[in-house]
């Protein structure tokens, strides 16, 4: 059997063996800072390539040093390298090696034994540069696992270095692509797991209960899972096994019930995706028993038959999506209407059903307490809502665009919940451009996107409030784009739900601040958008002007002038999506003036008076970009 090996690194640096900081990346990372002598340097480990078929040769390995003030690479360093197994810490190999130039390169060739060669200083040091690397075979990355690399400086540019500062220790871990089969019904079927974790030590499938489980040894300490960000695996199956395919996926982690992600936008196959944070592992290891804590089962299960609905339901497209609750004790079914007209001010029905989880039957006499968010504001809130039949409409209107979501909570005074989310979005006659794109990248669903920042272009952009940015999926996979981080989890502002390949995600940004985002399905897959206030941007002279102009000191003309200098200049700002339309608006009305004029004063605020800048726009009175 053939696996496939996939790099990520965990970073851990010890400082005078007391002080712990750690980091994390997947196939390059940088540590923390450490003084050393007058100057903080870092140390980089870099791994290549990221993705590993089996059939490799070689493996580049580099150790960089890193000066933070000037972030230039430091060169002629001697170091200390020890590789343990991050499992049982034993030793696997230890040596002295020395680089003359700004990185020290290795060569690893996976073998049963190891051995050195390679060029030494005349003091007895490995010798690794670019175009004669120190070579090492050994059992390093046979196979998926984690691997201690201790990192010590021996001495910088012929300068002994003593001391406990000195000793960087990462953890790298080694992920695995593995193909393995079951049998159903007397038919092999081919399927894949990727850990992105440590190595599987058995496959199981139960094929009267229809579960399939994933066993990888793990350290269940809290110390250790305090260490690590998250814990990332995937199922990847093929849709010619209904058992999965038409049935509802249950996911477990030792047998307890936990969510994840399912993702059914695939022409052939399904990908189950585990990704448990740290708060999440955390809960788990009160759950779990305690002859259990050396290990986590990955366990799916096939469940109820899936209504015939098309996958990830497009709500706004009135189709209908079907959630299970938070207990599990009910499905709820939702879609609504008028079909394709989910727009601000147009009545909106949603359609609510009640059904049991098991046969699916449709449960009547129910009460329940219905919520319906706008951008994080309540639209509607109704506790105690019955409906004899099982089924409900309830009619809402939204006065925006933006994200909406219905929660369904407290069914027949039982504490369990479900929620669905759609977007709000203007008429489909009107098309809405948005002001900013970021481009999703080809391979960036696999790790390695991240070592160059190019998962996402750009990775981190600046906006202005009220604007746009538009998410383009160019990758040949489904991705998400979920506020947050991988480590915490979804923050709630945001979250596209899958996006297929050459599919979008739009979102208008109505508050200032920063905003971190990521892939759930590929969480080394991160961004960022800071989102400017734009009002509070206009200086103070812009305010003069405005009151000599309220004054008749300033022609209408030389103000709309003026006005126009400043856009287009950038020293105000105004959304970038604001465009001038067909008017015979030629000057300027006498309540724009009074609104300088309170403006100047500090009656009106920076964002009313930009207002009335933007109807000048829109009426053609400034022209912007001409």
């Amino acid at each position: 059997m053939n696996n496939y090996f996939l790099f990520g690194i965990i970073s851990l640096i010890l400082i005078a063996g007391t002080s712990e900081v750690y980091g994390h990346g997947l196939g390059s990372v940088e540590s923390e800072s450490i003084k050393i002598g007058n100057d903080y340097l870092k140390v980089k480990v870099e791994t290549n390539p990221d993705v590993l078929k089996g059939d490799e040769n070689e493996i580049d390995f580099s150790v960089t040093t890193i000066d933070v003030d000037s972030m230039n690479s430091v060169s002629s360093i001697e170091y200390n390298i020890e590789i343990h197994d991050g499992q049982t810490n034993d030793l696997i190999a230890s040596f002295d090696a020395f680089s003359p130039e700004q990185q020290l390169s290795i060569k690893i060739i996976p073998d049963s034994k190891l051995n050195y060669s390679g060029e030494k200083t005349p003091n007895g040091k490995w010798i690794g540069t670019i175009t004669s690397p120190l070579v090492i075979k050994g059992p390093l990355f046979l196979e998926g696992g984690l691997v201690n690399v201790k990192v010590t400086i021996l001495s910088i540019n012929g300068k002994t270095i003593s001391g406990n500062d000195r000793t960087f220790e990462t953890l790298l871990t080694i992920g695995e692509y593995i193909p393995f089969e079951i049998d159903i019904k007397n038919k092999k079927y081919h399927l894949m797991f990727a850990t992105y974790f440590d190595k599987i030590e058995e496959f199981s499938f139960d094929e009267k209960n229809k579960k399939l489980t994933a066993l990888m040894p793990f350290n269940w300490d809290k110390k250790f899972i305090e260490k690590i960000p998250f814990v990332h695996a995937e199922y990847y199956l093929p849709k010619s096994i209904t058992e999965f395919n038409n049935h509802d996926i249950l996911m477990t982690v030792n047998d307890i019930s936990i969510l994840g992600t399912i993702d059914r936008s695939g022409d052939e196959e399904i990908v189950v995706h585990f990704l448990i944070p740290t708060q999440k592992l955390l809960k788990l290891y009160d759950q779990i028993p305690a002859n259990q804590r050396d290990r986590i089962v990955f366990g799916i299960e096939s469940g109820n038959q899936r209504e015939v609905e098309k996958s990830d339901a497009i709500l706004e497209e009135g189709e209908k999506s079907i959630k299970l609750s938070t207990q599990e004790d009910w499905k709820f079914h939702l879609w609504l209407s008028p079909k394709g007209k989910i727009n601000p001010n147009n009545d909106v029905t949603l359609n609510i059903e009640f059904h049991d989880p098991v046969s699916n039957a449709l449960i009547p006499q129910i009460s329940y307490d219905l919520d319906v968010l706008l951008n994080g504001k309540t639209v509607k809130s109704q506790t105690q809502r019955e409906t004899p039949d099982g089924k409900d409409s309830i009619r809402v209107k939204f006065d925006t665009t933006g994200a909406a979501i219905v929660k369904i909570s407290n069914v027949n005074n039982f504490d369990t919940s479900g929620e669905f989310s759609f977007r709000v979005s203007e008429a489909k006659e009107v098309t809405t451009k948005g002001d900013h794109e970021v481009s999703i990248r080809s391979g960036s669903s696999s790790p390695g996107c991240e070592r160059n920042d190019s998962c996402y272009e750009p990775k981190s952009i600046s906006v202005q409030q009220n604007e746009v940015v538009v998410w383009k999926n160019n990758d040949n996979a489904a991705h998400t784009v979920t506020s947050g981080i991988p480590s915490s989890g979804p923050s709630g502002v945001f979250d596209s739900g899958i996006i297929a390949t050459k599919q979008s995600f739009s979102y208008k940004f109505s508050s200032a601040g920063d905003f971190d985002y990521f892939c759930t399905l590929h969480p080394w897959m991160i961004g960022s958008v800071s989102v400017k206030n734009a009002s509070d941007d206009i200086p103070q002279w812009v305010k003069n002007n405005a009151k000599w102009w309220s004054d008749e000191q300033i022609s209408d003309k030389d103000f709309a002038a003026g006005l126009e200098y400043l856009i287009n200049e950038k020293i105000i700002n105004v959304p970038a999506s604001t465009t001038t339309q067909e008017s015979t608006e030629t000057t300027i009305p006498n309540w724009l003036r009074t609104n300088a004029k309170w403006w100047s004063d500090g009656t009106l605020s920076n964002s009313e008076f930009l207002q009335g800048v933007e109807w000048m726009i829109t009426n053609g009175i400034i022209r912007v970009g001409s």
